[in-house]
This record gives structure tokens, C-alpha cells and sequence, in this order.
């Protein structure tokens, strides 16, 4: 018999908050737009929290070195005005009417995390998150999933992670927690039918 869930983790981009689909629209269909990937590897030592600052810098050298007509201002622009969905938070709030917690688990840098704060996205609506820098380690690693199931005390098979990307979810199941992938683009209807599933709502 499957054991009852305690706690629920969420990751934040793809899950409960989305960046305009404009801003994506304008970065992507820059020809010089370098990918994914090579963001992300710039990215990687401020997710750990090795490096805290001159992240704007990173980036900006990044779109100059590849000749993207993307301004650094026109990337970031966004990160001023993220906001959660308010669907989604309509989910977690019936979640934890259930006696669940329900945390954020993302791999997020310093200035980023430090607009969500600023902004109060998640303060009135979960039981608290962990940010990958100031963990020292990011997802999928099991030591990111390892470090949250100790810190809270909960047995793994309790535990359901969410995320829209599929290595992280990966990386969970390898740690021990209950797991699963709710593609980006499903929105907050996948969401929904995530926890549906799992005996959530």
C-alpha cells in the first residue's frame, strides 16, 4: 500500500510562475541567440551560489560575444515583474487545506531569488522553499533532494516533486521521492491533473 503524501515540492519556472511568452518569442528568434545551454552553463556557478554577484555582466558578455541584437536590458526586463499564477496558487492553497506542505524547491541564483522575495510570490501561499544557491548544489543532483527530505524531517516516499523538466524529475526518483513531469507547456492544467492524480485535490 502506497504511503500518504506529506509533502509537496514545486519548482517555480514552468510550474508556478511563466515568463511572457513575448520575451521568449523575442530572445528565441534572434539568429545569434546562442541556446539554452550556453545560458545555462554561464549560469551554473550563481545556481550553486558560488559566484553571488555580476550575474547582469555574465550575461550581458554572453549576448556580446555571440552578437545577439537582445539587449541586457531587454532580457532582464522581465525579471522585474514576475508574477505567480494565480491558478496554480488556487491549487496549493486546496493542497494544503489537506494537511499537506507544500514547498518551492528551484535552482535559482541570487538576484533572481531575491526579486521573487522582494515581490512576496510565495510568502502567504507556502510553507517555505529551498533555493539551489543557497543550498550550494542544484537539481538533479541527489544530494539538492537529499539536503530538503532531511531538513524536513519527512520519510522520501512521502514526498512528491513536481517539475516541468524531465531530468529533474529523474533526479528526484533516483533520490527516493515520489516524482513527476508536468511539461512546460501543459500550463497549470497540467499542474492540476498532476495532482489529481496523486490523490492531491
Amino acid at each position: 500500500m502506497t504511503s500518504p503524501l506529506q509533502v509537496l515540492l514545486l519548482d517555480a519556472d514552468g510550474v508556478l510562475q511563466y515568463l511572457p511568452t513575448s520575451w521568449a518569442e523575442q530572445v528565441l528568434a534572434d539568429p545569434a541567440w546562442p541556446g539554452l545551454e550556453a545560458l545555462l552553463k554561464v549560469e551554473a556557478p550563481f545556481l550553486r551560489g558560488e559566484r553571488r554577484d555580476g550575474f547582469p555582466e555574465a550575461v550581458a558578455q554572453l549576448l556580446h560575444e555571440h552578437g545577439c541584437a537582445v539587449t541586457p536590458e531587454e532580457f532582464f526586463a522581465p525579471w522585474s515583474d514576475i508574477t505567480a499564477e494565480p491558478r496554480a496558487l488556487d491549487l496549493v492553497r486546496q493542497v494544503r487545506s489537506r494537511g499537506v506542505r507544500v514547498y518551492l524547491a528551484t535552482n535559482q541564483q541570487a538576484m533572481r531569488a531575491a526579486v521573487m522575495r522582494e515581490r512576496r510570490l510565495y510568502d502567504d501561499h507556502l510553507d517555505g522553499g529551498y533555493y539551489s544557491f543557497e543550498l550550494g548544489v542544484t537539481k538533479p543532483s541527489w544530494d539538492y533532494f537529499d539536503h530538503i527530505v532531511r531538513d524536513l524531517r519527512v520519510a522520501r516516499d512521502r514526498v512528491l516533486f513536481v517539475d516541468d523538466t524531465a531530468a529533474n524529475v529523474a533526479g528526484a526518483r533516483a533520490a527516493g521521492l515520489r516524482a513527476a513531469h508536468k511539461p512546460y507547456a501543459d500550463g497549470v492544467a497540467g499542474l492540476e491533473r498532476v495532482l489529481r492524480w496523486h490523490g492531491l485535490l
